[in-house]
C-alpha cells in the first residue's frame, strides 16, 4: 500500500510577520526584554503562539528579529577622504528616530546580563555596522593611507565598543559629539595622524553634587 505524499504547508504571510515583529518592538518599549513574553506578543498582535514560534524558536531570537527588521546598515562610505569616510561609519550610530532608538536601547541594556541575547544581536546588529569600519580601514591600508601592518580588527571595534558602553552602561544614546570626539581624539591618532583640533566637543555642565559621590545615568528618550 502506497502513501500519498504530504502537502506543503501554507507559505508564511509577510503581514503576520510584520505584525508580530511591530508588537514585540512595542512591548520591548513598554515592559523590557526581561517583562517580554511569547503569550504577550500573541496577545498583542492576535497570532497564535504557534504562529509566532513557526516563524522564532524564541523570545531571544523574535526580539533580535524585531530590532533587526528597524535598522539597516548603510552603504560604505568612499568620499576619498579618510576622516570623512570615518565620521560617516560614525554616524551610523546615531539615532533621530525615537522608536528605533527606544528599542536599540531596550536590547543592548537587556543583553549586558544574558548572553544568549548579547551573541545574536551582535551577530545581527553590531556585525554590519563593525563592518563599515573594518571595510573602511582596510581600503585606507591598500591605498597606502596608513600603515600596512594597521591592526584593522582592534581599530575597527573601537568605535562600536564606545557606542555599547555609553548606552549599556551609561544610558546615553550616541551624538554628533561623540562621533567627532571619538574619531578626531582616539581613532585618527591612532591611525598615525594628529589629533584634528577643528571640533571641540560641548564641555558637559557640571554636576552640583560632591565629588565622592555618583550621579545617576541620564535616562534614554
Amino acid at each position: 500500500m502506497t502513501t500519498s505524499a504530504r502537502a506543503p504547508g501554507r507559505p508564511l504571510n509577510p503581514a503576520i510577520d510584520e505584525q508580530v515583529l511591530h508588537a514585540t518592538q512595542d512591548l520591548l518599549i513598554e515592559e523590557g526584554y526581561e517583562r517580554l513574553t511569547m503569550d504577550a506578543v500573541a496577545r498583542r498582535c492576535g497570532a497564535s503562539k504557534a504562529t509566532i514560534y513557526r516563524r522564532w524558536p524564541g523570545k531571544t531570537a523574535l526580539v533580535v528579529a524585531a530590532a533587526a527588521a528597524l535598522f539597516q546598515a548603510p552603504q560604505v562610505p568612499d568620499s576619498g577622504d579618510l576622516r570623512e569616510d570615518l565620521l560617516a561609519c560614525g554616524r551610523a550610530y546615531l539615532q533621530r528616530d525615537a522608536r528605533r532608538a527606544r528599542v536599540l536601547a531596550g536590547v543592548i541594556t537587556a543583553s549586558r546580563y544574558d548572553a544568549g541575547l548579547r551573541e545574536a544581536s551582535q551577530k545581527a546588529l553590531g556585525a554590519p555596522y563593525v563592518g563599515l569600519f573594518e571595510r573602511v580601514l582596510t581600503r585606507a591600508v591598500e591605498r597606502g593611507l596608513v600603515a600596512q601592518n594597521l591592526d584593522v580588527d582592534t581599530l575597527a571595534r573601537v568605535f562600536p565598543a564606545m557606542a555599547y558602553e555609553q548606552v549599556a552602561a551609561q544610558g546615553r544614546l550616541v551624538t554628533e559629539d561623540d562621533v567627532r570626539r571619538v574619531i578626531d581624539g582616539v581613532l585618527l591618532p591612532a591611525l598615525g595622524g594628529p589629533p584634528t583640533s577643528d571640533h571641540r566637543p560641548a564641555r558637559r555642565p557640571r554636576s552640583n553634587r560632591s565629588a565622592g559621590s555618583r550621579s545617576s545615568p541620564p535616562a534614554l528618550p
